[in-house]
């Protein structure tokens, strides 16, 4: 298995669960919320789970390489070459679609008139989903080709 392959599988694994334990926690915060109050609360939510993402795939990242250098591998000098490019060209555009899709949702859910909170529900899900199907297109990629 590829080390990018081994990352792919260790940042969704753990953006999965990422997700659903700041979604539990933020929703006790929420329910009861309206207005600016709701708003706020989302949007250090949002902070909250994006910097989470940042940090568990570094740590990821981190712990796949130190293994393979331990290894006897390459570690942190493994060289990119043209496969990986255009591998994390179509990943980039993966999560640029469902993100777009996933937001329009998002708001179609907000003019329908299910109000503030369906829309960050709908929201905090597009995160997730752009996220998984980026890594799910890294893992596609090194495992199947593109």
């Amino acid at each position: 298995m590829h080390n990018r392959t081994k990352i792919a599988l260790l940042s969704a694994a753990s953006s999965l669960i990422w997700f659903i334990l700041t979604f539990i926690w933020n929703h006790y915060r929420v329910i009861h919320l309206e207005g600016e109050a709701m708003a706020k609360t989302w949007g250090i939510y949002f902070l909250v789970l994006i910097a989470g993402f940042l940090v568990l795939y570094a740590l990821g990242a981190i712990l796949v390489m130190t293994g393979e250098k331990r290894s006897g591998g390459q570690g942190f000098e493994e060289t990119t070459d043209e496969r990986d490019r255009h591998i994390e060209g179509y990943a980039m555009k993966a999560f640029g679609l469902v993100s777009f899709l996933s937001f329009l949702i998002s708001a179609v859910l907000l003019a329908l008139g299910l109000g503030p909170y369906a829309f960050f529900c709908a929201l905090a899900f597009t995160v997730l989903l752009s996220s998984l199907a980026m890594w799910i297109t890294y893992i596609i990629g090194y495992e199947r080709g593109l």
